[in-house]
Order: structure tokens, then C-alpha cells, then sequence
């Protein structure tokens, strides 16, 4: 009687553990990409950094008063939105540099997501935000200063699965 009060047992736990985690199930993509806007000498960026398209630039010009006279695409990164997970995104492969943190806030709204959204430095968190982000509509963040120049990032839900 007792084998088979612990066999009943062994299959109730396995059957919990392969049962599936809907927290982990993916409702969509976001993209992250990091520039780097100066006035200075765009090498500081290092031999990585990429030229950025006219039509990027000409967006990113157009955000503040403050106006750049070099744009370079630094990294980017696009990563899976999890239901009910803290989601991770590293723009600066392989560096750790700066990462990007984010939890959706309650189901999906049509094409917006509310997001816990947090920026990161140096294993420092360095800004914490609460957005509603729209699908295909990225979100501007000034980040910080960095060799004589600025991070700026662009956060984009590029897909949403209702």
C-alpha cells in the first residue's frame, strides 16, 4: 500500500513539474537600440559603432532643442515579452554596460502594453518608468552622458500576441 501511495505521489509531482508555466509564454517582441549623439569626435564611440541611416538621424534630431552633429548606432538587441516575467535586454553586447529591465503590467490593451520598465548601468539602476508603449512606435529615452556625447535609447514593441 505504501509503493503505491509514493508511486501516486512521484507521478502527481511529475505531472506538476512538465505541467506548462503560462508566466513564461511569450505575447510579443520588443527592440532596443542604443545611439550615441555628440558634437565631439564620433571615434570616440569606438570601431564597433555603425553610421546611422539619414531617417534615423533625422528622427533622433528631431527630439530635443539640442540638436547633434553626429548620430552612431551603438548596439541593439530584440528579445521575447513574457506574460508574467522580468524580461532582459542587453544592448551593448557583449558588454554589460547598459541593460534594460522590463515586466508587462496586465494583459495587452489592443496594440498598447503597459510595462515596469527600468534602465541600467554598470549594475546600477540608474531610471525606472512606468510606459504604455504602442506597437510599432518607439519610445525615446535620453539616456546618459557617455564620452563627451549621449546615450539615446529607442524602445519598440515590434510585435504583440493577444
Amino acid at each position: 500500500m505504501k509503493f503505491f501511495l509514493i508511486l501516486f505521489s512521484v507521478f502527481g509531482l511529475l505531472q506538476f513539474c512538465w505541467a506548462n508555466d503560462l508566466g513564461k509564454e511569450s505575447i510579443g517582441r520588443m527592440e532596443v537600440h542604443v545611439y550615441y549623439a555628440t558634437n565631439g569626435d564620433p571615434g570616440l564611440a569606438g570601431s564597433k559603432a555603425k553610421k546611422v541611416e539619414a531617417e534615423v538621424v533625422e528622427q533622433l534630431s528631431s527630439l530635443r532643442d539640442k540638436k547633434y552633429t553626429s548620430y552612431l548606432l551603438l548596439g541593439s538587441d530584440r528579445q521575447p515579452v513574457f506574460r508574467s516575467y522580468e524580461n532582459w535586454l542587453a544592448p551593448l553586447k557583449p558588454s554589460e554596460e547598459l541593460l534594460i529591465s522590463f515586466e508587462p503590467r496586465g494583459a495587452a490593451q489592443g496594440e498598447m502594453l503597459k510595462l515596469d520598465l527600468e534602465l541600467w548601468q554598470s549594475k546600477k539602476k540608474i531610471m525606472k518608468a512606468g510606459p504604455t508603449l504602442q506597437k510599432g512606435k518607439p519610445l525615446y529615452i535620453f539616456g546618459p552622458k557617455w564620452r563627451d556625447g549621449r546615450l539615446i535609447l529607442s524602445i519598440q514593441l515590434v510585435e504583440l500576441i493577444q
